[in-house]
């Protein structure tokens, strides 16, 4: 019994700690002229300590699960009734997508690209690194909310496909969405030599952790 007891204090003890609540407050839902259905996510970030905490993440996007463990954005999980959707490429990001007129164009973005990362010399390259790194840190305030949003378009494609995993998305089942952010520091600053690391981390105390939404009811019927 005496360990059951200190077994249930330590969750109890876990539990308060927590230091970041992550929440989707609503999706709202339209439809494009193309045919298309866009959902506007409202969700919010609290800081559940008496504490000033700053932490790695980037907002301007939110990415699928399975969209890159390195990437600091926020990751989107879509569940089909209780069956997570194991899929990337349901939604794209509005904006976020280019579009080429045919393989020649595409080849020439990509090839600008590489021609651009190759004229730039190895300093240059790590300043870019540390500018987006520090452009990303947010401060939040002792119990601040910030809010934020992200538009996800979904064009309507039942059938899935990521390498040999294939999906159909049921149109009269249930679906639900739900936000994760897992916070990182020098995980991000692989690619930087200690000093640098040093330098980009000297006097900061940055929140890291894997953090998850509630789950909330999006439409993906007819």
């Amino acid at each position: 019994m005496r360990y059951l007891v200190l077994f249930l204090f330590s969750i109890t003890v876990f539990s308060q700690s927590k230091p970041i609540e992550l929440k989707i407050n609503s999706i709202k839902t339209s439809n494009t002229d193309d045919g298309s259905r866009e959902f506007t996510l409202q969700y919010q970030i609290t800081n559940l300590t008496d504490k000033p905490i700053s932490f790695v993440l980037d907002t301007t996007s939110v990415i699928p699960i399975g969209g890159g463990s390195l990437r600091p954005n926020p990751y989107y999980k879509v569940y089909e009734n209780e069956a997570s959707v194991e899929v990337n490429g349901i939604f794209t990001g509005k904006g976020k997508t280019r579009h080429f007129k045919d393989e020649a164009a595409y080849n020439t973005y990509r090839d600008s690209l590489m021609n651009y990362i190759k004229s730039r010399t190895p300093e240059q390259l790590s300043q870019i690194r540390k500018e987006s790194f520090l452009e990303n840190i947010q401060k939040l305030e002792p119990k601040e909310t910030k809010n934020f949003k992200a538009i996800l378009v979904w064009d309507k494609t039942r059938y899935h496909k990521n390498d040999v995993i294939e999906y159909y998305i049921e149109e009269k089942e249930k679906h639900y969405l739900e936000l994760h952010i897992n916070l990182m520091a020098e995980e991000l600053l692989q690619n930087f030599t200690e000093e640098e690391k040093k330098e980009v981390l000297h006097d900061k105390t940055l929140t890291k952790g894997w953090f998850t939404s509630n789950k909330i009811a999006i439409d993906l019927g007819e």
